[in-house]
């Protein structure tokens, strides 16, 4: 399969600020790479798009899931040749509500 096309939604890119902005209130350093680490996961779930899981537990709506650091999920849908980036949310989080 070749790489897919990558869209960070609106919501991915307010809940990336909302860790960041935490995380940089103790350490800006860590709060800068693990912005990195994002965009990072982001390009390999572009290459190889299948390595998340879906979650029936979570929700039934037809997203993956792909777990960073223990912590944070990055959920995503793949329409076509693209996959959107929907949400990256923390495990601390009602992900249930929140998608």
């Amino acid at each position: 399969m070749s790489k897919l096309k990558l869209i960070i939604e609106i919501k991915a890119e307010s809940d990336m600020e909302l860790i960041a902005d935490y995380i940089a209130k103790d350490n800006k350093n860590v709060a800068s790479k693990m912005l990195k680490q994002f965009y990072k996961s982001f390009e390999k779930l572009s290459e190889y798009p299948n390595i998340g899981i879906k979650r029936p537990n979570f929700t039934y709506k037809d997203v993956k899931f792909y777990v960073i650091k223990k912590h944070y999920l990055i959920i995503y849908t793949i329409v076509e040749d693209t996959i959107h980036i929907l949400r990256v949310l923390t495990a601390y989080q009602d992900i249930c509500a929140l998608l």
